[in-house]
């Protein structure tokens, strides 16, 4: 009888693989980090509904310093860490050291993925960016123009699909030449995951259909979805009810080249959160949050400056128990968050350890 696992790279099922850090944090110390997620550019060329990133910048540094990343990353990898996930803030790839930085990642041994609208890429980017990252996951919430400008701010649709199918052919240009398969060896360049993500709210949700077969048409890997929240145009009642169907919808133009996954559910909170530690922020300021979702409750969340400190010295000090221990999880109800579904299955398996997994 086969075993089905489904195959997309996102999920609460991946908090299994943290084992041994969660068995740390329960006996109270701090483990190393499995990501770190690094915001190296406050500056965006977009300007979107529901931003949360947009207010939070208050005249700080605009780039977080290429010298300053270097050092960082050499000390997440002596450390570690297994990867680094490149989002903002503002848009990555308008840091203007993007290709060095993640050509410094890959020679310290980190896999890396980024967060972006997709906007800026071109073929000499899509060549560098398709051979040395584990994903690229491109903003995608529409299927028209002119809803796309009017969440985004921009009138960049139809950019953003030109280079959404250039670097979908570079990569395949690139596979054929190297005549592997997509899921060859992992360490061999040029397999990168092509993901779409599109935030749903009363802007797009009906598109969200069509967003999905365009987004399948085009040749990307997947299209995860997910609700808008904590803002003015977050679906409630009615019009969610009808975006849950649209996003049944959606779910129907999966193929198996081709993957239609995500909530429009609200995520539910456990408790104070214990998983924080595994994926933690640096911002282009340099300040270091417990977590990503800190917009709201950033004095509380700051842990130290890497300008300041060294990334260890900030992870192993008093302040960062201190901020982890009194982590409010009535806050943490705000926004839906990854670990909310992960604490829960953490918790059965591993807390509990209601699978006894000790023994095969």
């Amino acid at each position: 009888m086969p075993i089905n696992i489904e195959n997309v790279p996102i999920g609460a099922m991946k908090i299994l693989s943290c084992y041994k850090e969660v068995q740390q944090i329960l006996a109270g110390k701090m483990p190393v980090p499995r990501t770190m997620e690094l915001h190296v550019s406050n500056v965006c060329n977009h300007a979107c509904i529901g931003c949360h990133s947009r207010h939070q910048h208050r005249g700080e540094p605009q780039f977080l310093d290429f010298e300053k990343v270097k050092e960082i990353v050499s000390e997440l990898a002596e450390l570690g860490v297994e990867g680094v996930e490149i989002s903002g803030g503002g848009e990555p790839l308008m840091y203007p050291q993007i290709i060095p930085a993640i050509a410094y990642m890959r020679s310290q041994g980190l896999r890396v993925g980024i967060f972006s609208n997709g906007t800026l890429l071109n073929r000499e980017l899509s060549e560098f960016l398709v051979q040395n990252l584990l994903f690229l996951r491109i903003a995608f919430d529409v299927s028209s123009k002119e809803t796309y400008k009017e969440i985004h701010g921009r009138d960049m649709f139809d950019c953003l699909h030109e280079n959404l199918q250039t670097i979908v052919q570079v990569r395949a240009e690139l596979l054929e030449r190297s005549n592997r398969g997509r899921l060859g060896d992992r360490g061999h360049p040029g397999v990168a995951t092509l993901g779409a993500k599109c935030l749903v709210s009363q802007k797009n949700w009906r598109e969200l259909p069509e967003a999905a077969a365009m987004a399948r048409e085009i040749g990307l890997d997947y299209l995860q979805f997910k609700c808008l929240r904590n803002s003015r145009f977050t679906l409630e009642g009615e019009e969610l009810e009808a975006a849950r169907r649209e996003a049944e919808r959606a779910r129907q133009e999966a193929t198996d080249d081709f993957r239609v996954f995500g909530s429009l559910k609200k995520t539910t909170v456990i408790g104070r959160c214990f998983l924080n530690p595994i994926h933690p922020v640096i911002d282009a300021a340099g300040d270091m949050y417990l977590c990503a979702f800190y917009h709201h409750r950033e004095q509380e969340h700051r842990i130290g400056n890497v300008y300041e400190k060294s990334f260890p010295e900030i992870w192993y000090s008093e302040r960062h128990f201190e901020a982890f221990r009194s982590s409010n999880p009535e806050k943490c109800a705000v926004f839906d968050c990854p670990f909310h579904e992960a604490a829960i299955l953490a918790k059965a398996w591993i807390v509990e350890n209601q699978k006894h997994l000790e023994f095969i």
